[in-house]
């Protein structure tokens, strides 16, 4: 076999291997309980957002620059958007450099149910942050993560 083909041919595997693991996890009622376990017993934050919120576009970028700062299992992405705009939020990520991060679609037909299953207080206001320590004890955070916020966060 020539040298350059079975190169290019390694590369073409190697670059469909890559964007086969960019994908979007469906949100579903047991998918929180899927992510803490996931975790078990490591903190990480769990970031809820849509493309309809401009504030949740600008957290994005921002959390752009520390996604070095997170290990793949210390960050969660939420959409809170239905999952005829994947291929909307998979650019988005993309665009922002956090398609490899743990990412999730609100999949079904029942918003509301799946925000209750986050958090029965949270109404649906964006963008929407839960900082999970080691215990996976849990704090909320409404508005948009400050530099101060995360920085303590990843200190602890």
């Amino acid at each position: 076999m020539n040298k350059g083909l079975t190169v290019g041919l390694i590369l073409a595997m190697w670059v469909s291997g890559s964007i086969a693991s960019q994908k979007l996890n469906a949100f579903q009622t047991n998918s929180i309980d899927e992510i803490v376990a996931e975790r078990n017993g490591r903190p990480f934050i769990m970031v809820l957002w849509s493309i309809h919120c401009p504030p949740c576009l600008k957290e994005l970028a921002y959390l752009q620059q520390y996604r070095n700062k997170f290990s793949k299992t210390s960050l969660v992405l939420v959409a809170t958007d239905d999952q005829q705009y994947s291929d909307t939020v998979q650019q988005v990520l993309n665009d922002n450099h956090l398609d490899r991060m743990d990412n999730w679609i609100f999949a079904g037909s029942m918003p509301e149910r799946l925000r209750f299953v986050i958090d029965p207080a949270w109404y649906g206001e964006l963008p929407r942050s839960y900082f999970y320590d080691a215990a996976h004890r849990r704090r909320s955070h409404s508005g948009v993560l400050t530099e101060a916020v995360l920085e303590r966060w990843l200190n602890k």
